[in-house]
């Protein structure tokens, strides 16, 4: 029996959620993608929890002087003025501004007459501050990066909690488990269809799984750390194991209960005799047992595939900083201090940025997911009274290496499309366990938290979301124009819902049709174009 997208979100969502899709009529069948949309995605975890407000400034003129300390900090800067806040594109920024959607601005901690000053400093705090590169990436003239990115503002991840803040990054839905498929599942299950070719649909280079939940079995997250652990896993290279063992034949294709299907299978001696093992073992105990054994005999058949693709020489042959690199501003092998020489550390130490690279340029995979830091391994889990100064300093210089990816990818031609970007047909996710109380409260965990959307098929150039000013302490989100997953357009605090809603519908997915997520959604107004 084939698991259908009924059967299997069921077996993730439960009887009774089942009962209550079919009374209201929502289809559990994938659509197509849709032309100009992305077709890949790279989702960025930023370990820790942010305070996302001393990179970007959603805030009015009376709330930074409320929730921001003042411009401080010398060599290591953090803090802030109204006067210093800028829109990144340098048009007359207003802070002012009625309505949740403004330009994307924030402090800007740099000469914008040379970037690459790190010694003078900024008259316009009074010489308080020494200037830092870092960040620039994003507002760098010559490439516009801000025009492809859109901040969400102010979710509420309805915890505090690491684990569970995670996961509703990843699924929607905050707990200590997963009640919804990860969007990068649902991203990898959606693109499999239309792109057969791509051998390994869900990468993992670290942190929380993206897990699958019941989805078919490729969707399932294949968990690699560097370009040298393709080849113990999912290579046929050493002899030690293969030897005598590497000859395929293209057998037809079965599906699990016996049905035949309409491809084949690169199939070895070994692999024939498992599949047919496995599809021997249908039925003989539960029906869980069922769907298990099912899982493993799509992910065989996935892994037969994989390793008749070759990935290894595939990857081996795929460069990673290509085009970046020939601006002398942004070299491969850059370093970055968080003050003169108090801590520094390699732009590579930061996260698998390379790896990922290769693999998206490849067109091996649909979705990639990479946990990052800032130099030294920073993982902005803070708590101490010099906290939101580390986290200030630490998170300019890791969104320097997120913008600096961006960047390479918006210099490389599509594979599938040459008139398109690598950018434009992936959307980078950059998400975060939750936000952090304001800097004048601490750095503790706080559920409010934004998101970051840059590249394929999004309205760029745009904050959507604020805070409730009138709040003491740290304050919540306020409300924003959202389709509700009926149709209905409302306006209202945003939640974790929402942004995995926003992510899947970048790609075309309806919500209430082609995914699923508990406690209900929306999707944010304005973000995906079209």
């Amino acid at each position: 029996m084939k698991l259908s997208r009924r059967r299997l979100f069921g077996l993730a969502l439960g009887a009774t959620q089942m009962g209550l899709m079919a009374r209201y009529g929502l289809s559990t069948a994938s659509a197509a993608t849709v032309p100009g949309r992305p077709t890949k995605m790279l989702a960025i975890w930023l370990d820790g929890g942010l305070h996302w407000e001393s990179f970007f400034a959603p805030l009015s003129r009376a709330g930074i002087t409320k929730y921001i300390p003042t411009a401080q900090g010398g060599y290591i800067p953090w803090g802030y003025l109204p006067d210093q806040v800028e829109n990144f594109d340098r048009s007359p920024v207003d802070l002012d501004a009625p309505g949740p959607a403004r330009k994307l601005r924030g402090p800007i901690y740099w000469n914008w007459a040379n970037p690459a000053d790190r010694t003078g400093t900024n008259p316009v705090v009074s010489n308080q501050q020494v200037y830092r590169p870092w960040g620039y990436a994003w507002a760098d003239p010559t490439y516009k990066l801000y025009e492809k990115a859109s901040l969400l503002v102010g979710a509420d991840q309805n915890t505090a909690a690491h684990a569970s803040g995670i996961v509703a990054s990843m699924c929607g839905v905050a707990g200590s488990s997963f009640r919804a498929p990860a969007v990068q599942a649902v991203i990898a299950n959606a693109m499999a269809n239309r792109f057969p070719d791509r051998p390994i649909p869900n990468v993992s280079l670290g942190g929380t799984l993206p897990t699958a939940l019941g989805l078919p079995a490729l969707a399932n997250p294949t968990v690699l750390r560097s370009a040298a652990s393709v080849e113990p896993t999912l290579s046929d290279k050493r002899d030690s194991a293969w030897k005598g063992l590497r000859t395929r034949t293209d057998v037809p294709e079965l599906a699990f209960d016996g049905t035949p299907l309409t491809g084949t299978v690169p199939a070895t001696a070994v692999d024939a005799a498992l599949l047919k093992a496995l599809r021997a073992e249908r039925g003989l105990s539960s029906s869980g047992t069922d769907a298990l054994m099912e899982q493993l005999y799509e992910t065989y058949k996935g892994e037969s595939r994989t390793i008749r693709r070759d990935i290894l020489s595939v990857l081996g042959n795929t460069p990673s900083w290509e085009y970046l690199k020939s601006n002398p501003s942004y070299p491969v092998d850059w370093a970055a201090c968080i003050g003169v020489a108090d801590v520094c550390g390699q732009g590579a130490s930061m996260g698998s940025y390379d790896f990922a690279l290769r693999l998206l340029k490849s067109d091996l995979v649909s979705s990639v997911n990479m946990r990052v830091t800032s130099i030294s391994n920073f993982s902005f889990d803070t708590h101490s009274s010099t906290g939101p100064q580390q986290h200030a300093n630490h998170l300019r210089i890791a969104l320097e290496m997120v913008g600096r990816m961006c960047l390479e990818m918006s210099l490389t031609p599509s594979k599938s499309d040459p008139a398109r970007s690598l950018l434009d047909e992936t959307l980078v996710y950059v998400y975060s366990d939750f936000g952090r109380t304001f800097p004048k409260q601490g750095s503790d965990h706080h559920p409010a938290t934004c998101a970051l959307l840059v590249g394929g098929g999004i309205q760029g150039n745009q904050m959507l979301g604020g805070y409730d000013e009138t709040m003491n302490g740290s304050p919540m989100g306020t409300p924003v124009d959202l389709v509700e997953e009926d149709g209905a357009r409302v306006r209202r605090a945003p939640r974790s819902q929402d942004i995995a809603a926003t992510v899947m519908n970048a790609f075309g997915l309806a919500p209430g049709k082609d995914f699923f997520i508990p406690g209900g959604y929306g999707v944010y107004d304005g973000v995906v174009k079209g």
